[in-house]
């Protein structure tokens, strides 16, 4: 399967080294074309998982890139910080937005995301954690690029360099291509007739806003709920103009990453991001994994391997309380309180995450320790309700043993222990008011 791109806009993906962006029309936008070809709603479910998976994999690169700068620095990199995890909070919302569409076209959700050394073409750019530098800047602002961006041309240009020229070989495709040609298929009542469409999904299944912490249509975390074609397209319009589309809108994802862009020093000299590591891995030498991004992130120091091996459970954790939310009826008892689960595990992984780039990243105390996100073996949930419950306590189980296998060796980190220890003691407890048991299964 692959993706042909049509159309114009900056033409990231496919600019010469220092080429200047090309002049467009508003009505010269960038969509694309699967071959070969799919029926209408095989194709949009196809889209709509891209379009999950891409927006879980930006959240991710944005939180590592937003950790690297230290939260003690100057005030312009903690106010960089913290935009640059607003930005990742709403791609979270994106992808919850995303589920609630495929549930209206009766598609099956997504969770995955592409897993760094995989290589595919449907996304904005291989995956890569990395510190915040100009180069990750200009990548991010490619991806995230409008049509017609009302920036300095010469900043632009500056953007095509840096993401296709200086040897790197490597294309930026812009994701607004994909929103386009979702617009497109939902717009379009022959391709997508009203009889395909879910409408009791809104009330039943979907996402509920106020359980997400998202609003109902102002922004900043664009999630609700979808019944009609109205309010399909109009969602798909908020998300796009928000950080993957075609049109520019203050404070959007694009601009807030030019503004960082234009003021990040030059060839990166007394950048403020700390020494983390480009893709921080906890692989073994000699694993058959081992080329030159892996070795060069691979935490080999005790102390940060512990607590980077803590940092992938409870992001396996986060994932398998957001599965079993977003698979749960929203009528379920225990809904409510599986989305909660998922921000526990988040506030844990923002304090791991932050503790781990002021680690020593290799056993001689060199370098910094970065947050891994590493994927679990499979991100496959369990149908079965006593299955899912079980899965989760046997998470919690791994979660104490690793927790308490470490002593704090300073204040900081005895007070995340403290926070994990408390967020595994909530999600025990909460498992044992809502498991069902196997006798109870229907």
């Amino acid at each position: 399967m692959n993706l042909l791109f049509h159309g114009g806009g900056p033409a990231v993906s496919r600019a010469k080294a220092g080429a200047a962006a090309p002049v467009v029309t508003a009505d010269d936008l960038l969509t694309l074309e699967v071959v070969p070809p799919m029926s209408p709603r095989d194709e949009a479910i196809f889209l709509l998982h891209t379009a999950a998976e891409i927006e879980h994999v930006l959240m991710v690169q944005y939180l590592y890139a937003a950790w690297s700068l230290p939260q003690d620095g100057p005030a312009v990199a903690r106010r960089w910080r913290r935009d640059i995890l607003q930005i990742a909070r709403e791609e979270m919302a994106h992808f919850a937005s995303v589920q609630n569409l495929l549930r209206l076209i009766g598609g099956p959700l997504n969770f995955d995301r592409e897993d760094f050394p995989f290589r595919t073409d449907f996304y904005p750019f291989p995956f890569r954690l990395e510190p915040l530098s100009r180069a990750s800047l200009a990548r991010y602002i490619a991806a995230e690029m409008p049509a017609e961006p009302d920036v300095d041309t010469s900043l632009i240009d500056e953007v095509v360099r840096l993401t296709t020229g200086e040897g790197n070989g490597q294309p930026v495709n812009r994701v607004g291509a994909l929103y386009n040609r979702l617009t497109t298929l939902f717009a379009d009542e022959q391709k997508l007739p009203d009889g395909l469409l879910r409408p009791d999904t809104a009330d039943d299944v979907q996402a509920l806003p106020a359980r997400y912490r998202a609003d109902v249509g102002r922004g900043p975390l664009y999630l609700r709920t979808v019944r009609n074609r109205a309010e399909a397209l109009s969602l798909l319009a908020d998300i796009a103009s928000q950080g993957e589309g075609e049109e520019n809108m203050p404070r959007s994802h694009f601009l807030i990453f030019v503004d960082i862009f234009d003021a990040w020093p030059v060839g990166d000299e007394g950048a403020p991001s700390l020494d983390v590591p480009t893709h921080p891995n906890t692989t073994s030498a000699g694993s058959g994994t081992d080329d030159a991004d892996l070795a060069g992130g691979r935490i080999t120091h005790p102390r940060a391997g512990a607590w980077a091996s803590i940092f992938n459970h409870h992001y396996r954790m986060l994932l398998s309380w957001l599965q079993h939310a977003l698979l749960s009826r929203t009528r379920d008892p225990a809904s409510s309180g599986l989305s909660l689960r998922a921000f526990a595990e988040m506030l844990v992984l923002s304090d791991v995450g932050g503790l781990l780039a002021t680690l020593p990243r290799t056993e001689n105390g060199r370098g910094r320790a970065g947050a891994p996100f590493e994927l679990p073996y499979s991100l496959a949930f369990p149908d079965l309700s006593s299955d899912r419950w079980d899965y989760h306590r046997e998470l919690v189980a791994g979660a104490w043993a690793q927790i308490d296998s470490l002593s704090a060796t300073s204040e900081i980190e005895e007070a995340i222990q403290q926070r994990v220890l408390s967020s595994i003691a909530a999600a025990e407890a909460f498992i044992a008011e809502h498991a069902t048991d196997r006798e109870d299964e229907s």
